[in-house]
């Protein structure tokens, strides 16, 4: 029976020390002074802090201050109803990735949830904030998703390029990182996440850190790294790693994908620079008046894509994690009500489902049937 005792709190031992190990893993690992060093020459960067800012740096200090321990308590213990759906939410599945792969010379995409994005660029295959991992947070069962992958990443076409726009648990998976680790796929990321991307395996020669307004050509690509209104950090507000937003421009077809971001001047200065853009995907979920700084309120998304000269708008960020104490329909039911008041193109696809810019699309508001 001792021995029993003993092998028993010995095997809970090495559960939890696996469990701290793996924990410690999802931290990834901040840039080291050479890097941070390396940083001096960024606009962004406050070398006397050692951090990245944003365009006005009190922002992220003022936001901190209101959301204290009562906005905490509010956010765990808040009974505000459907947050979280009560069944699935419907799909596309399985993803039609044959189509999916043929041939084009525009844009088409797969929604997989939240903001992670499959796209096809004029036969460029990109992978937008990709997380496949069960849970937006170090612990598996924190922040978990309403329901799994649409598709699994064994099933994913071969990938060309996967873009981050910030390290934050929702946008950078260790797990989906890591299975790129030998395959063939490039990762073009802000300034400092590079760093985590070698702590857990990908070479060095496949990582392409880019600040903000830098331009990359590659494979008939242009990467346009651009601004965002956020913050980052995988242990609190480190500010050690750049956040953005990501323009993508291939013979003509103009793409913008937000990341996460509250509104600013840098929509428009974006679409005066860059702009007009075929296709918009902006953050609109998991906003609070409280932290609107570094979340779009939906009628923002929308006002912002109007700046960056939109002819298609997709709303992100939302319908997988909640992250917010907000409706978990209430993004694209604000969003659809903007749009239609401001006249916006608006694209609603259902998780999974296969979006072709070139070809008349039909969006159901599949969201309506789900709502009581």
């Amino acid at each position: 029976m001792l021995r029993k005792g003993i092998l028993f709190f010995v095997f809970l031992a090495l559960i939890a020390g696996a469990i701290s190990c793996s924990v410690w893993r999802q931290l990834g690992k901040m840039p080291n002074d050479k890097e941070l060093s390396d940083f001096v020459s960024s606009e962004h960067f406050n070398q006397d802090k050692q951090i990245f800012e944003n365009r006005r740096p009190e922002l992220i200090e003022a936001m901190s201050k209101r959301i204290d321990m009562g906005t905490m308590v509010d956010f765990f213990l808040n009974d505000t109803p459907h947050r979280v759906p009560e069944e699935p939410l419907p799909e596309m599945k399985p993803v039609d990735i044959k189509r999916f792969l043929e041939p084009t010379d525009s844009v088409r995409f797969v929604w997989l949830g939240h903001s992670s994005i499959l796209m096809n660029v004029q036969n460029r295959i990109l992978l937008f904030d990709p997380i496949f991992s069960n849970a937006a947070a170090p612990i598996n069962f924190m922040v978990e998703r309403f329901q799994p992958p649409v598709i699994r990443l064994e099933e994913l076409p071969e990938i060309d390029w996967i873009l981050i726009s910030h390290d934050h648990y929702d946008h950078l998976d260790m797990e989906t990182v890591e299975f790129f680790k030998d395959k063939g796929a490039r990762f073009a990321v802000p300034l400092g996440v590079g760093a985590h991307l070698r702590y857990w395996g990908i070479p060095e020669d496949r990582i392409f850190e880019m600040d903000w307004w830098q331009k990359k050509s590659v494979d008939g690509i242009d990467f346009h790294c651009t601004p965002s209104q956020h913050f980052s950090g995988r242990t609190g507000q480190d500010m050690k790693t750049l956040w953005a937003s990501w323009s993508v421009e291939a013979e003509g077809v103009k793409i913008f994908f937000s990341g996460d971001s509250g509104y600013d001047i840098h929509y428009r200065q974006i679409g005066e620079r860059l702009g007009p853009f075929d296709l918009v995907f902006m953050d609109s979920g998991q906003y609070n008046l409280k932290w609107r700084e570094v979340h779009n309120l939906p009628e923002e998304a929308v006002k912002g894509a109007k700046e960056l000269r939109a002819d298609y708008l997709v709303p992100i960020h939302w319908g997988m994690f909640e992250l917010a104490l907000h409706e978990w329909y209430e993004p694209v039911v604000r969003s659809y009500q903007s749009a239609n008041t401001e006249g916006v193109n608006l694209l609603t696809p259902m998780i999974g489902q296969v979006v072709e810019l070139e070809q008349p699309n039909a969006f159901a508001r599949w969201w309506e049937d789900l709502i009581e």
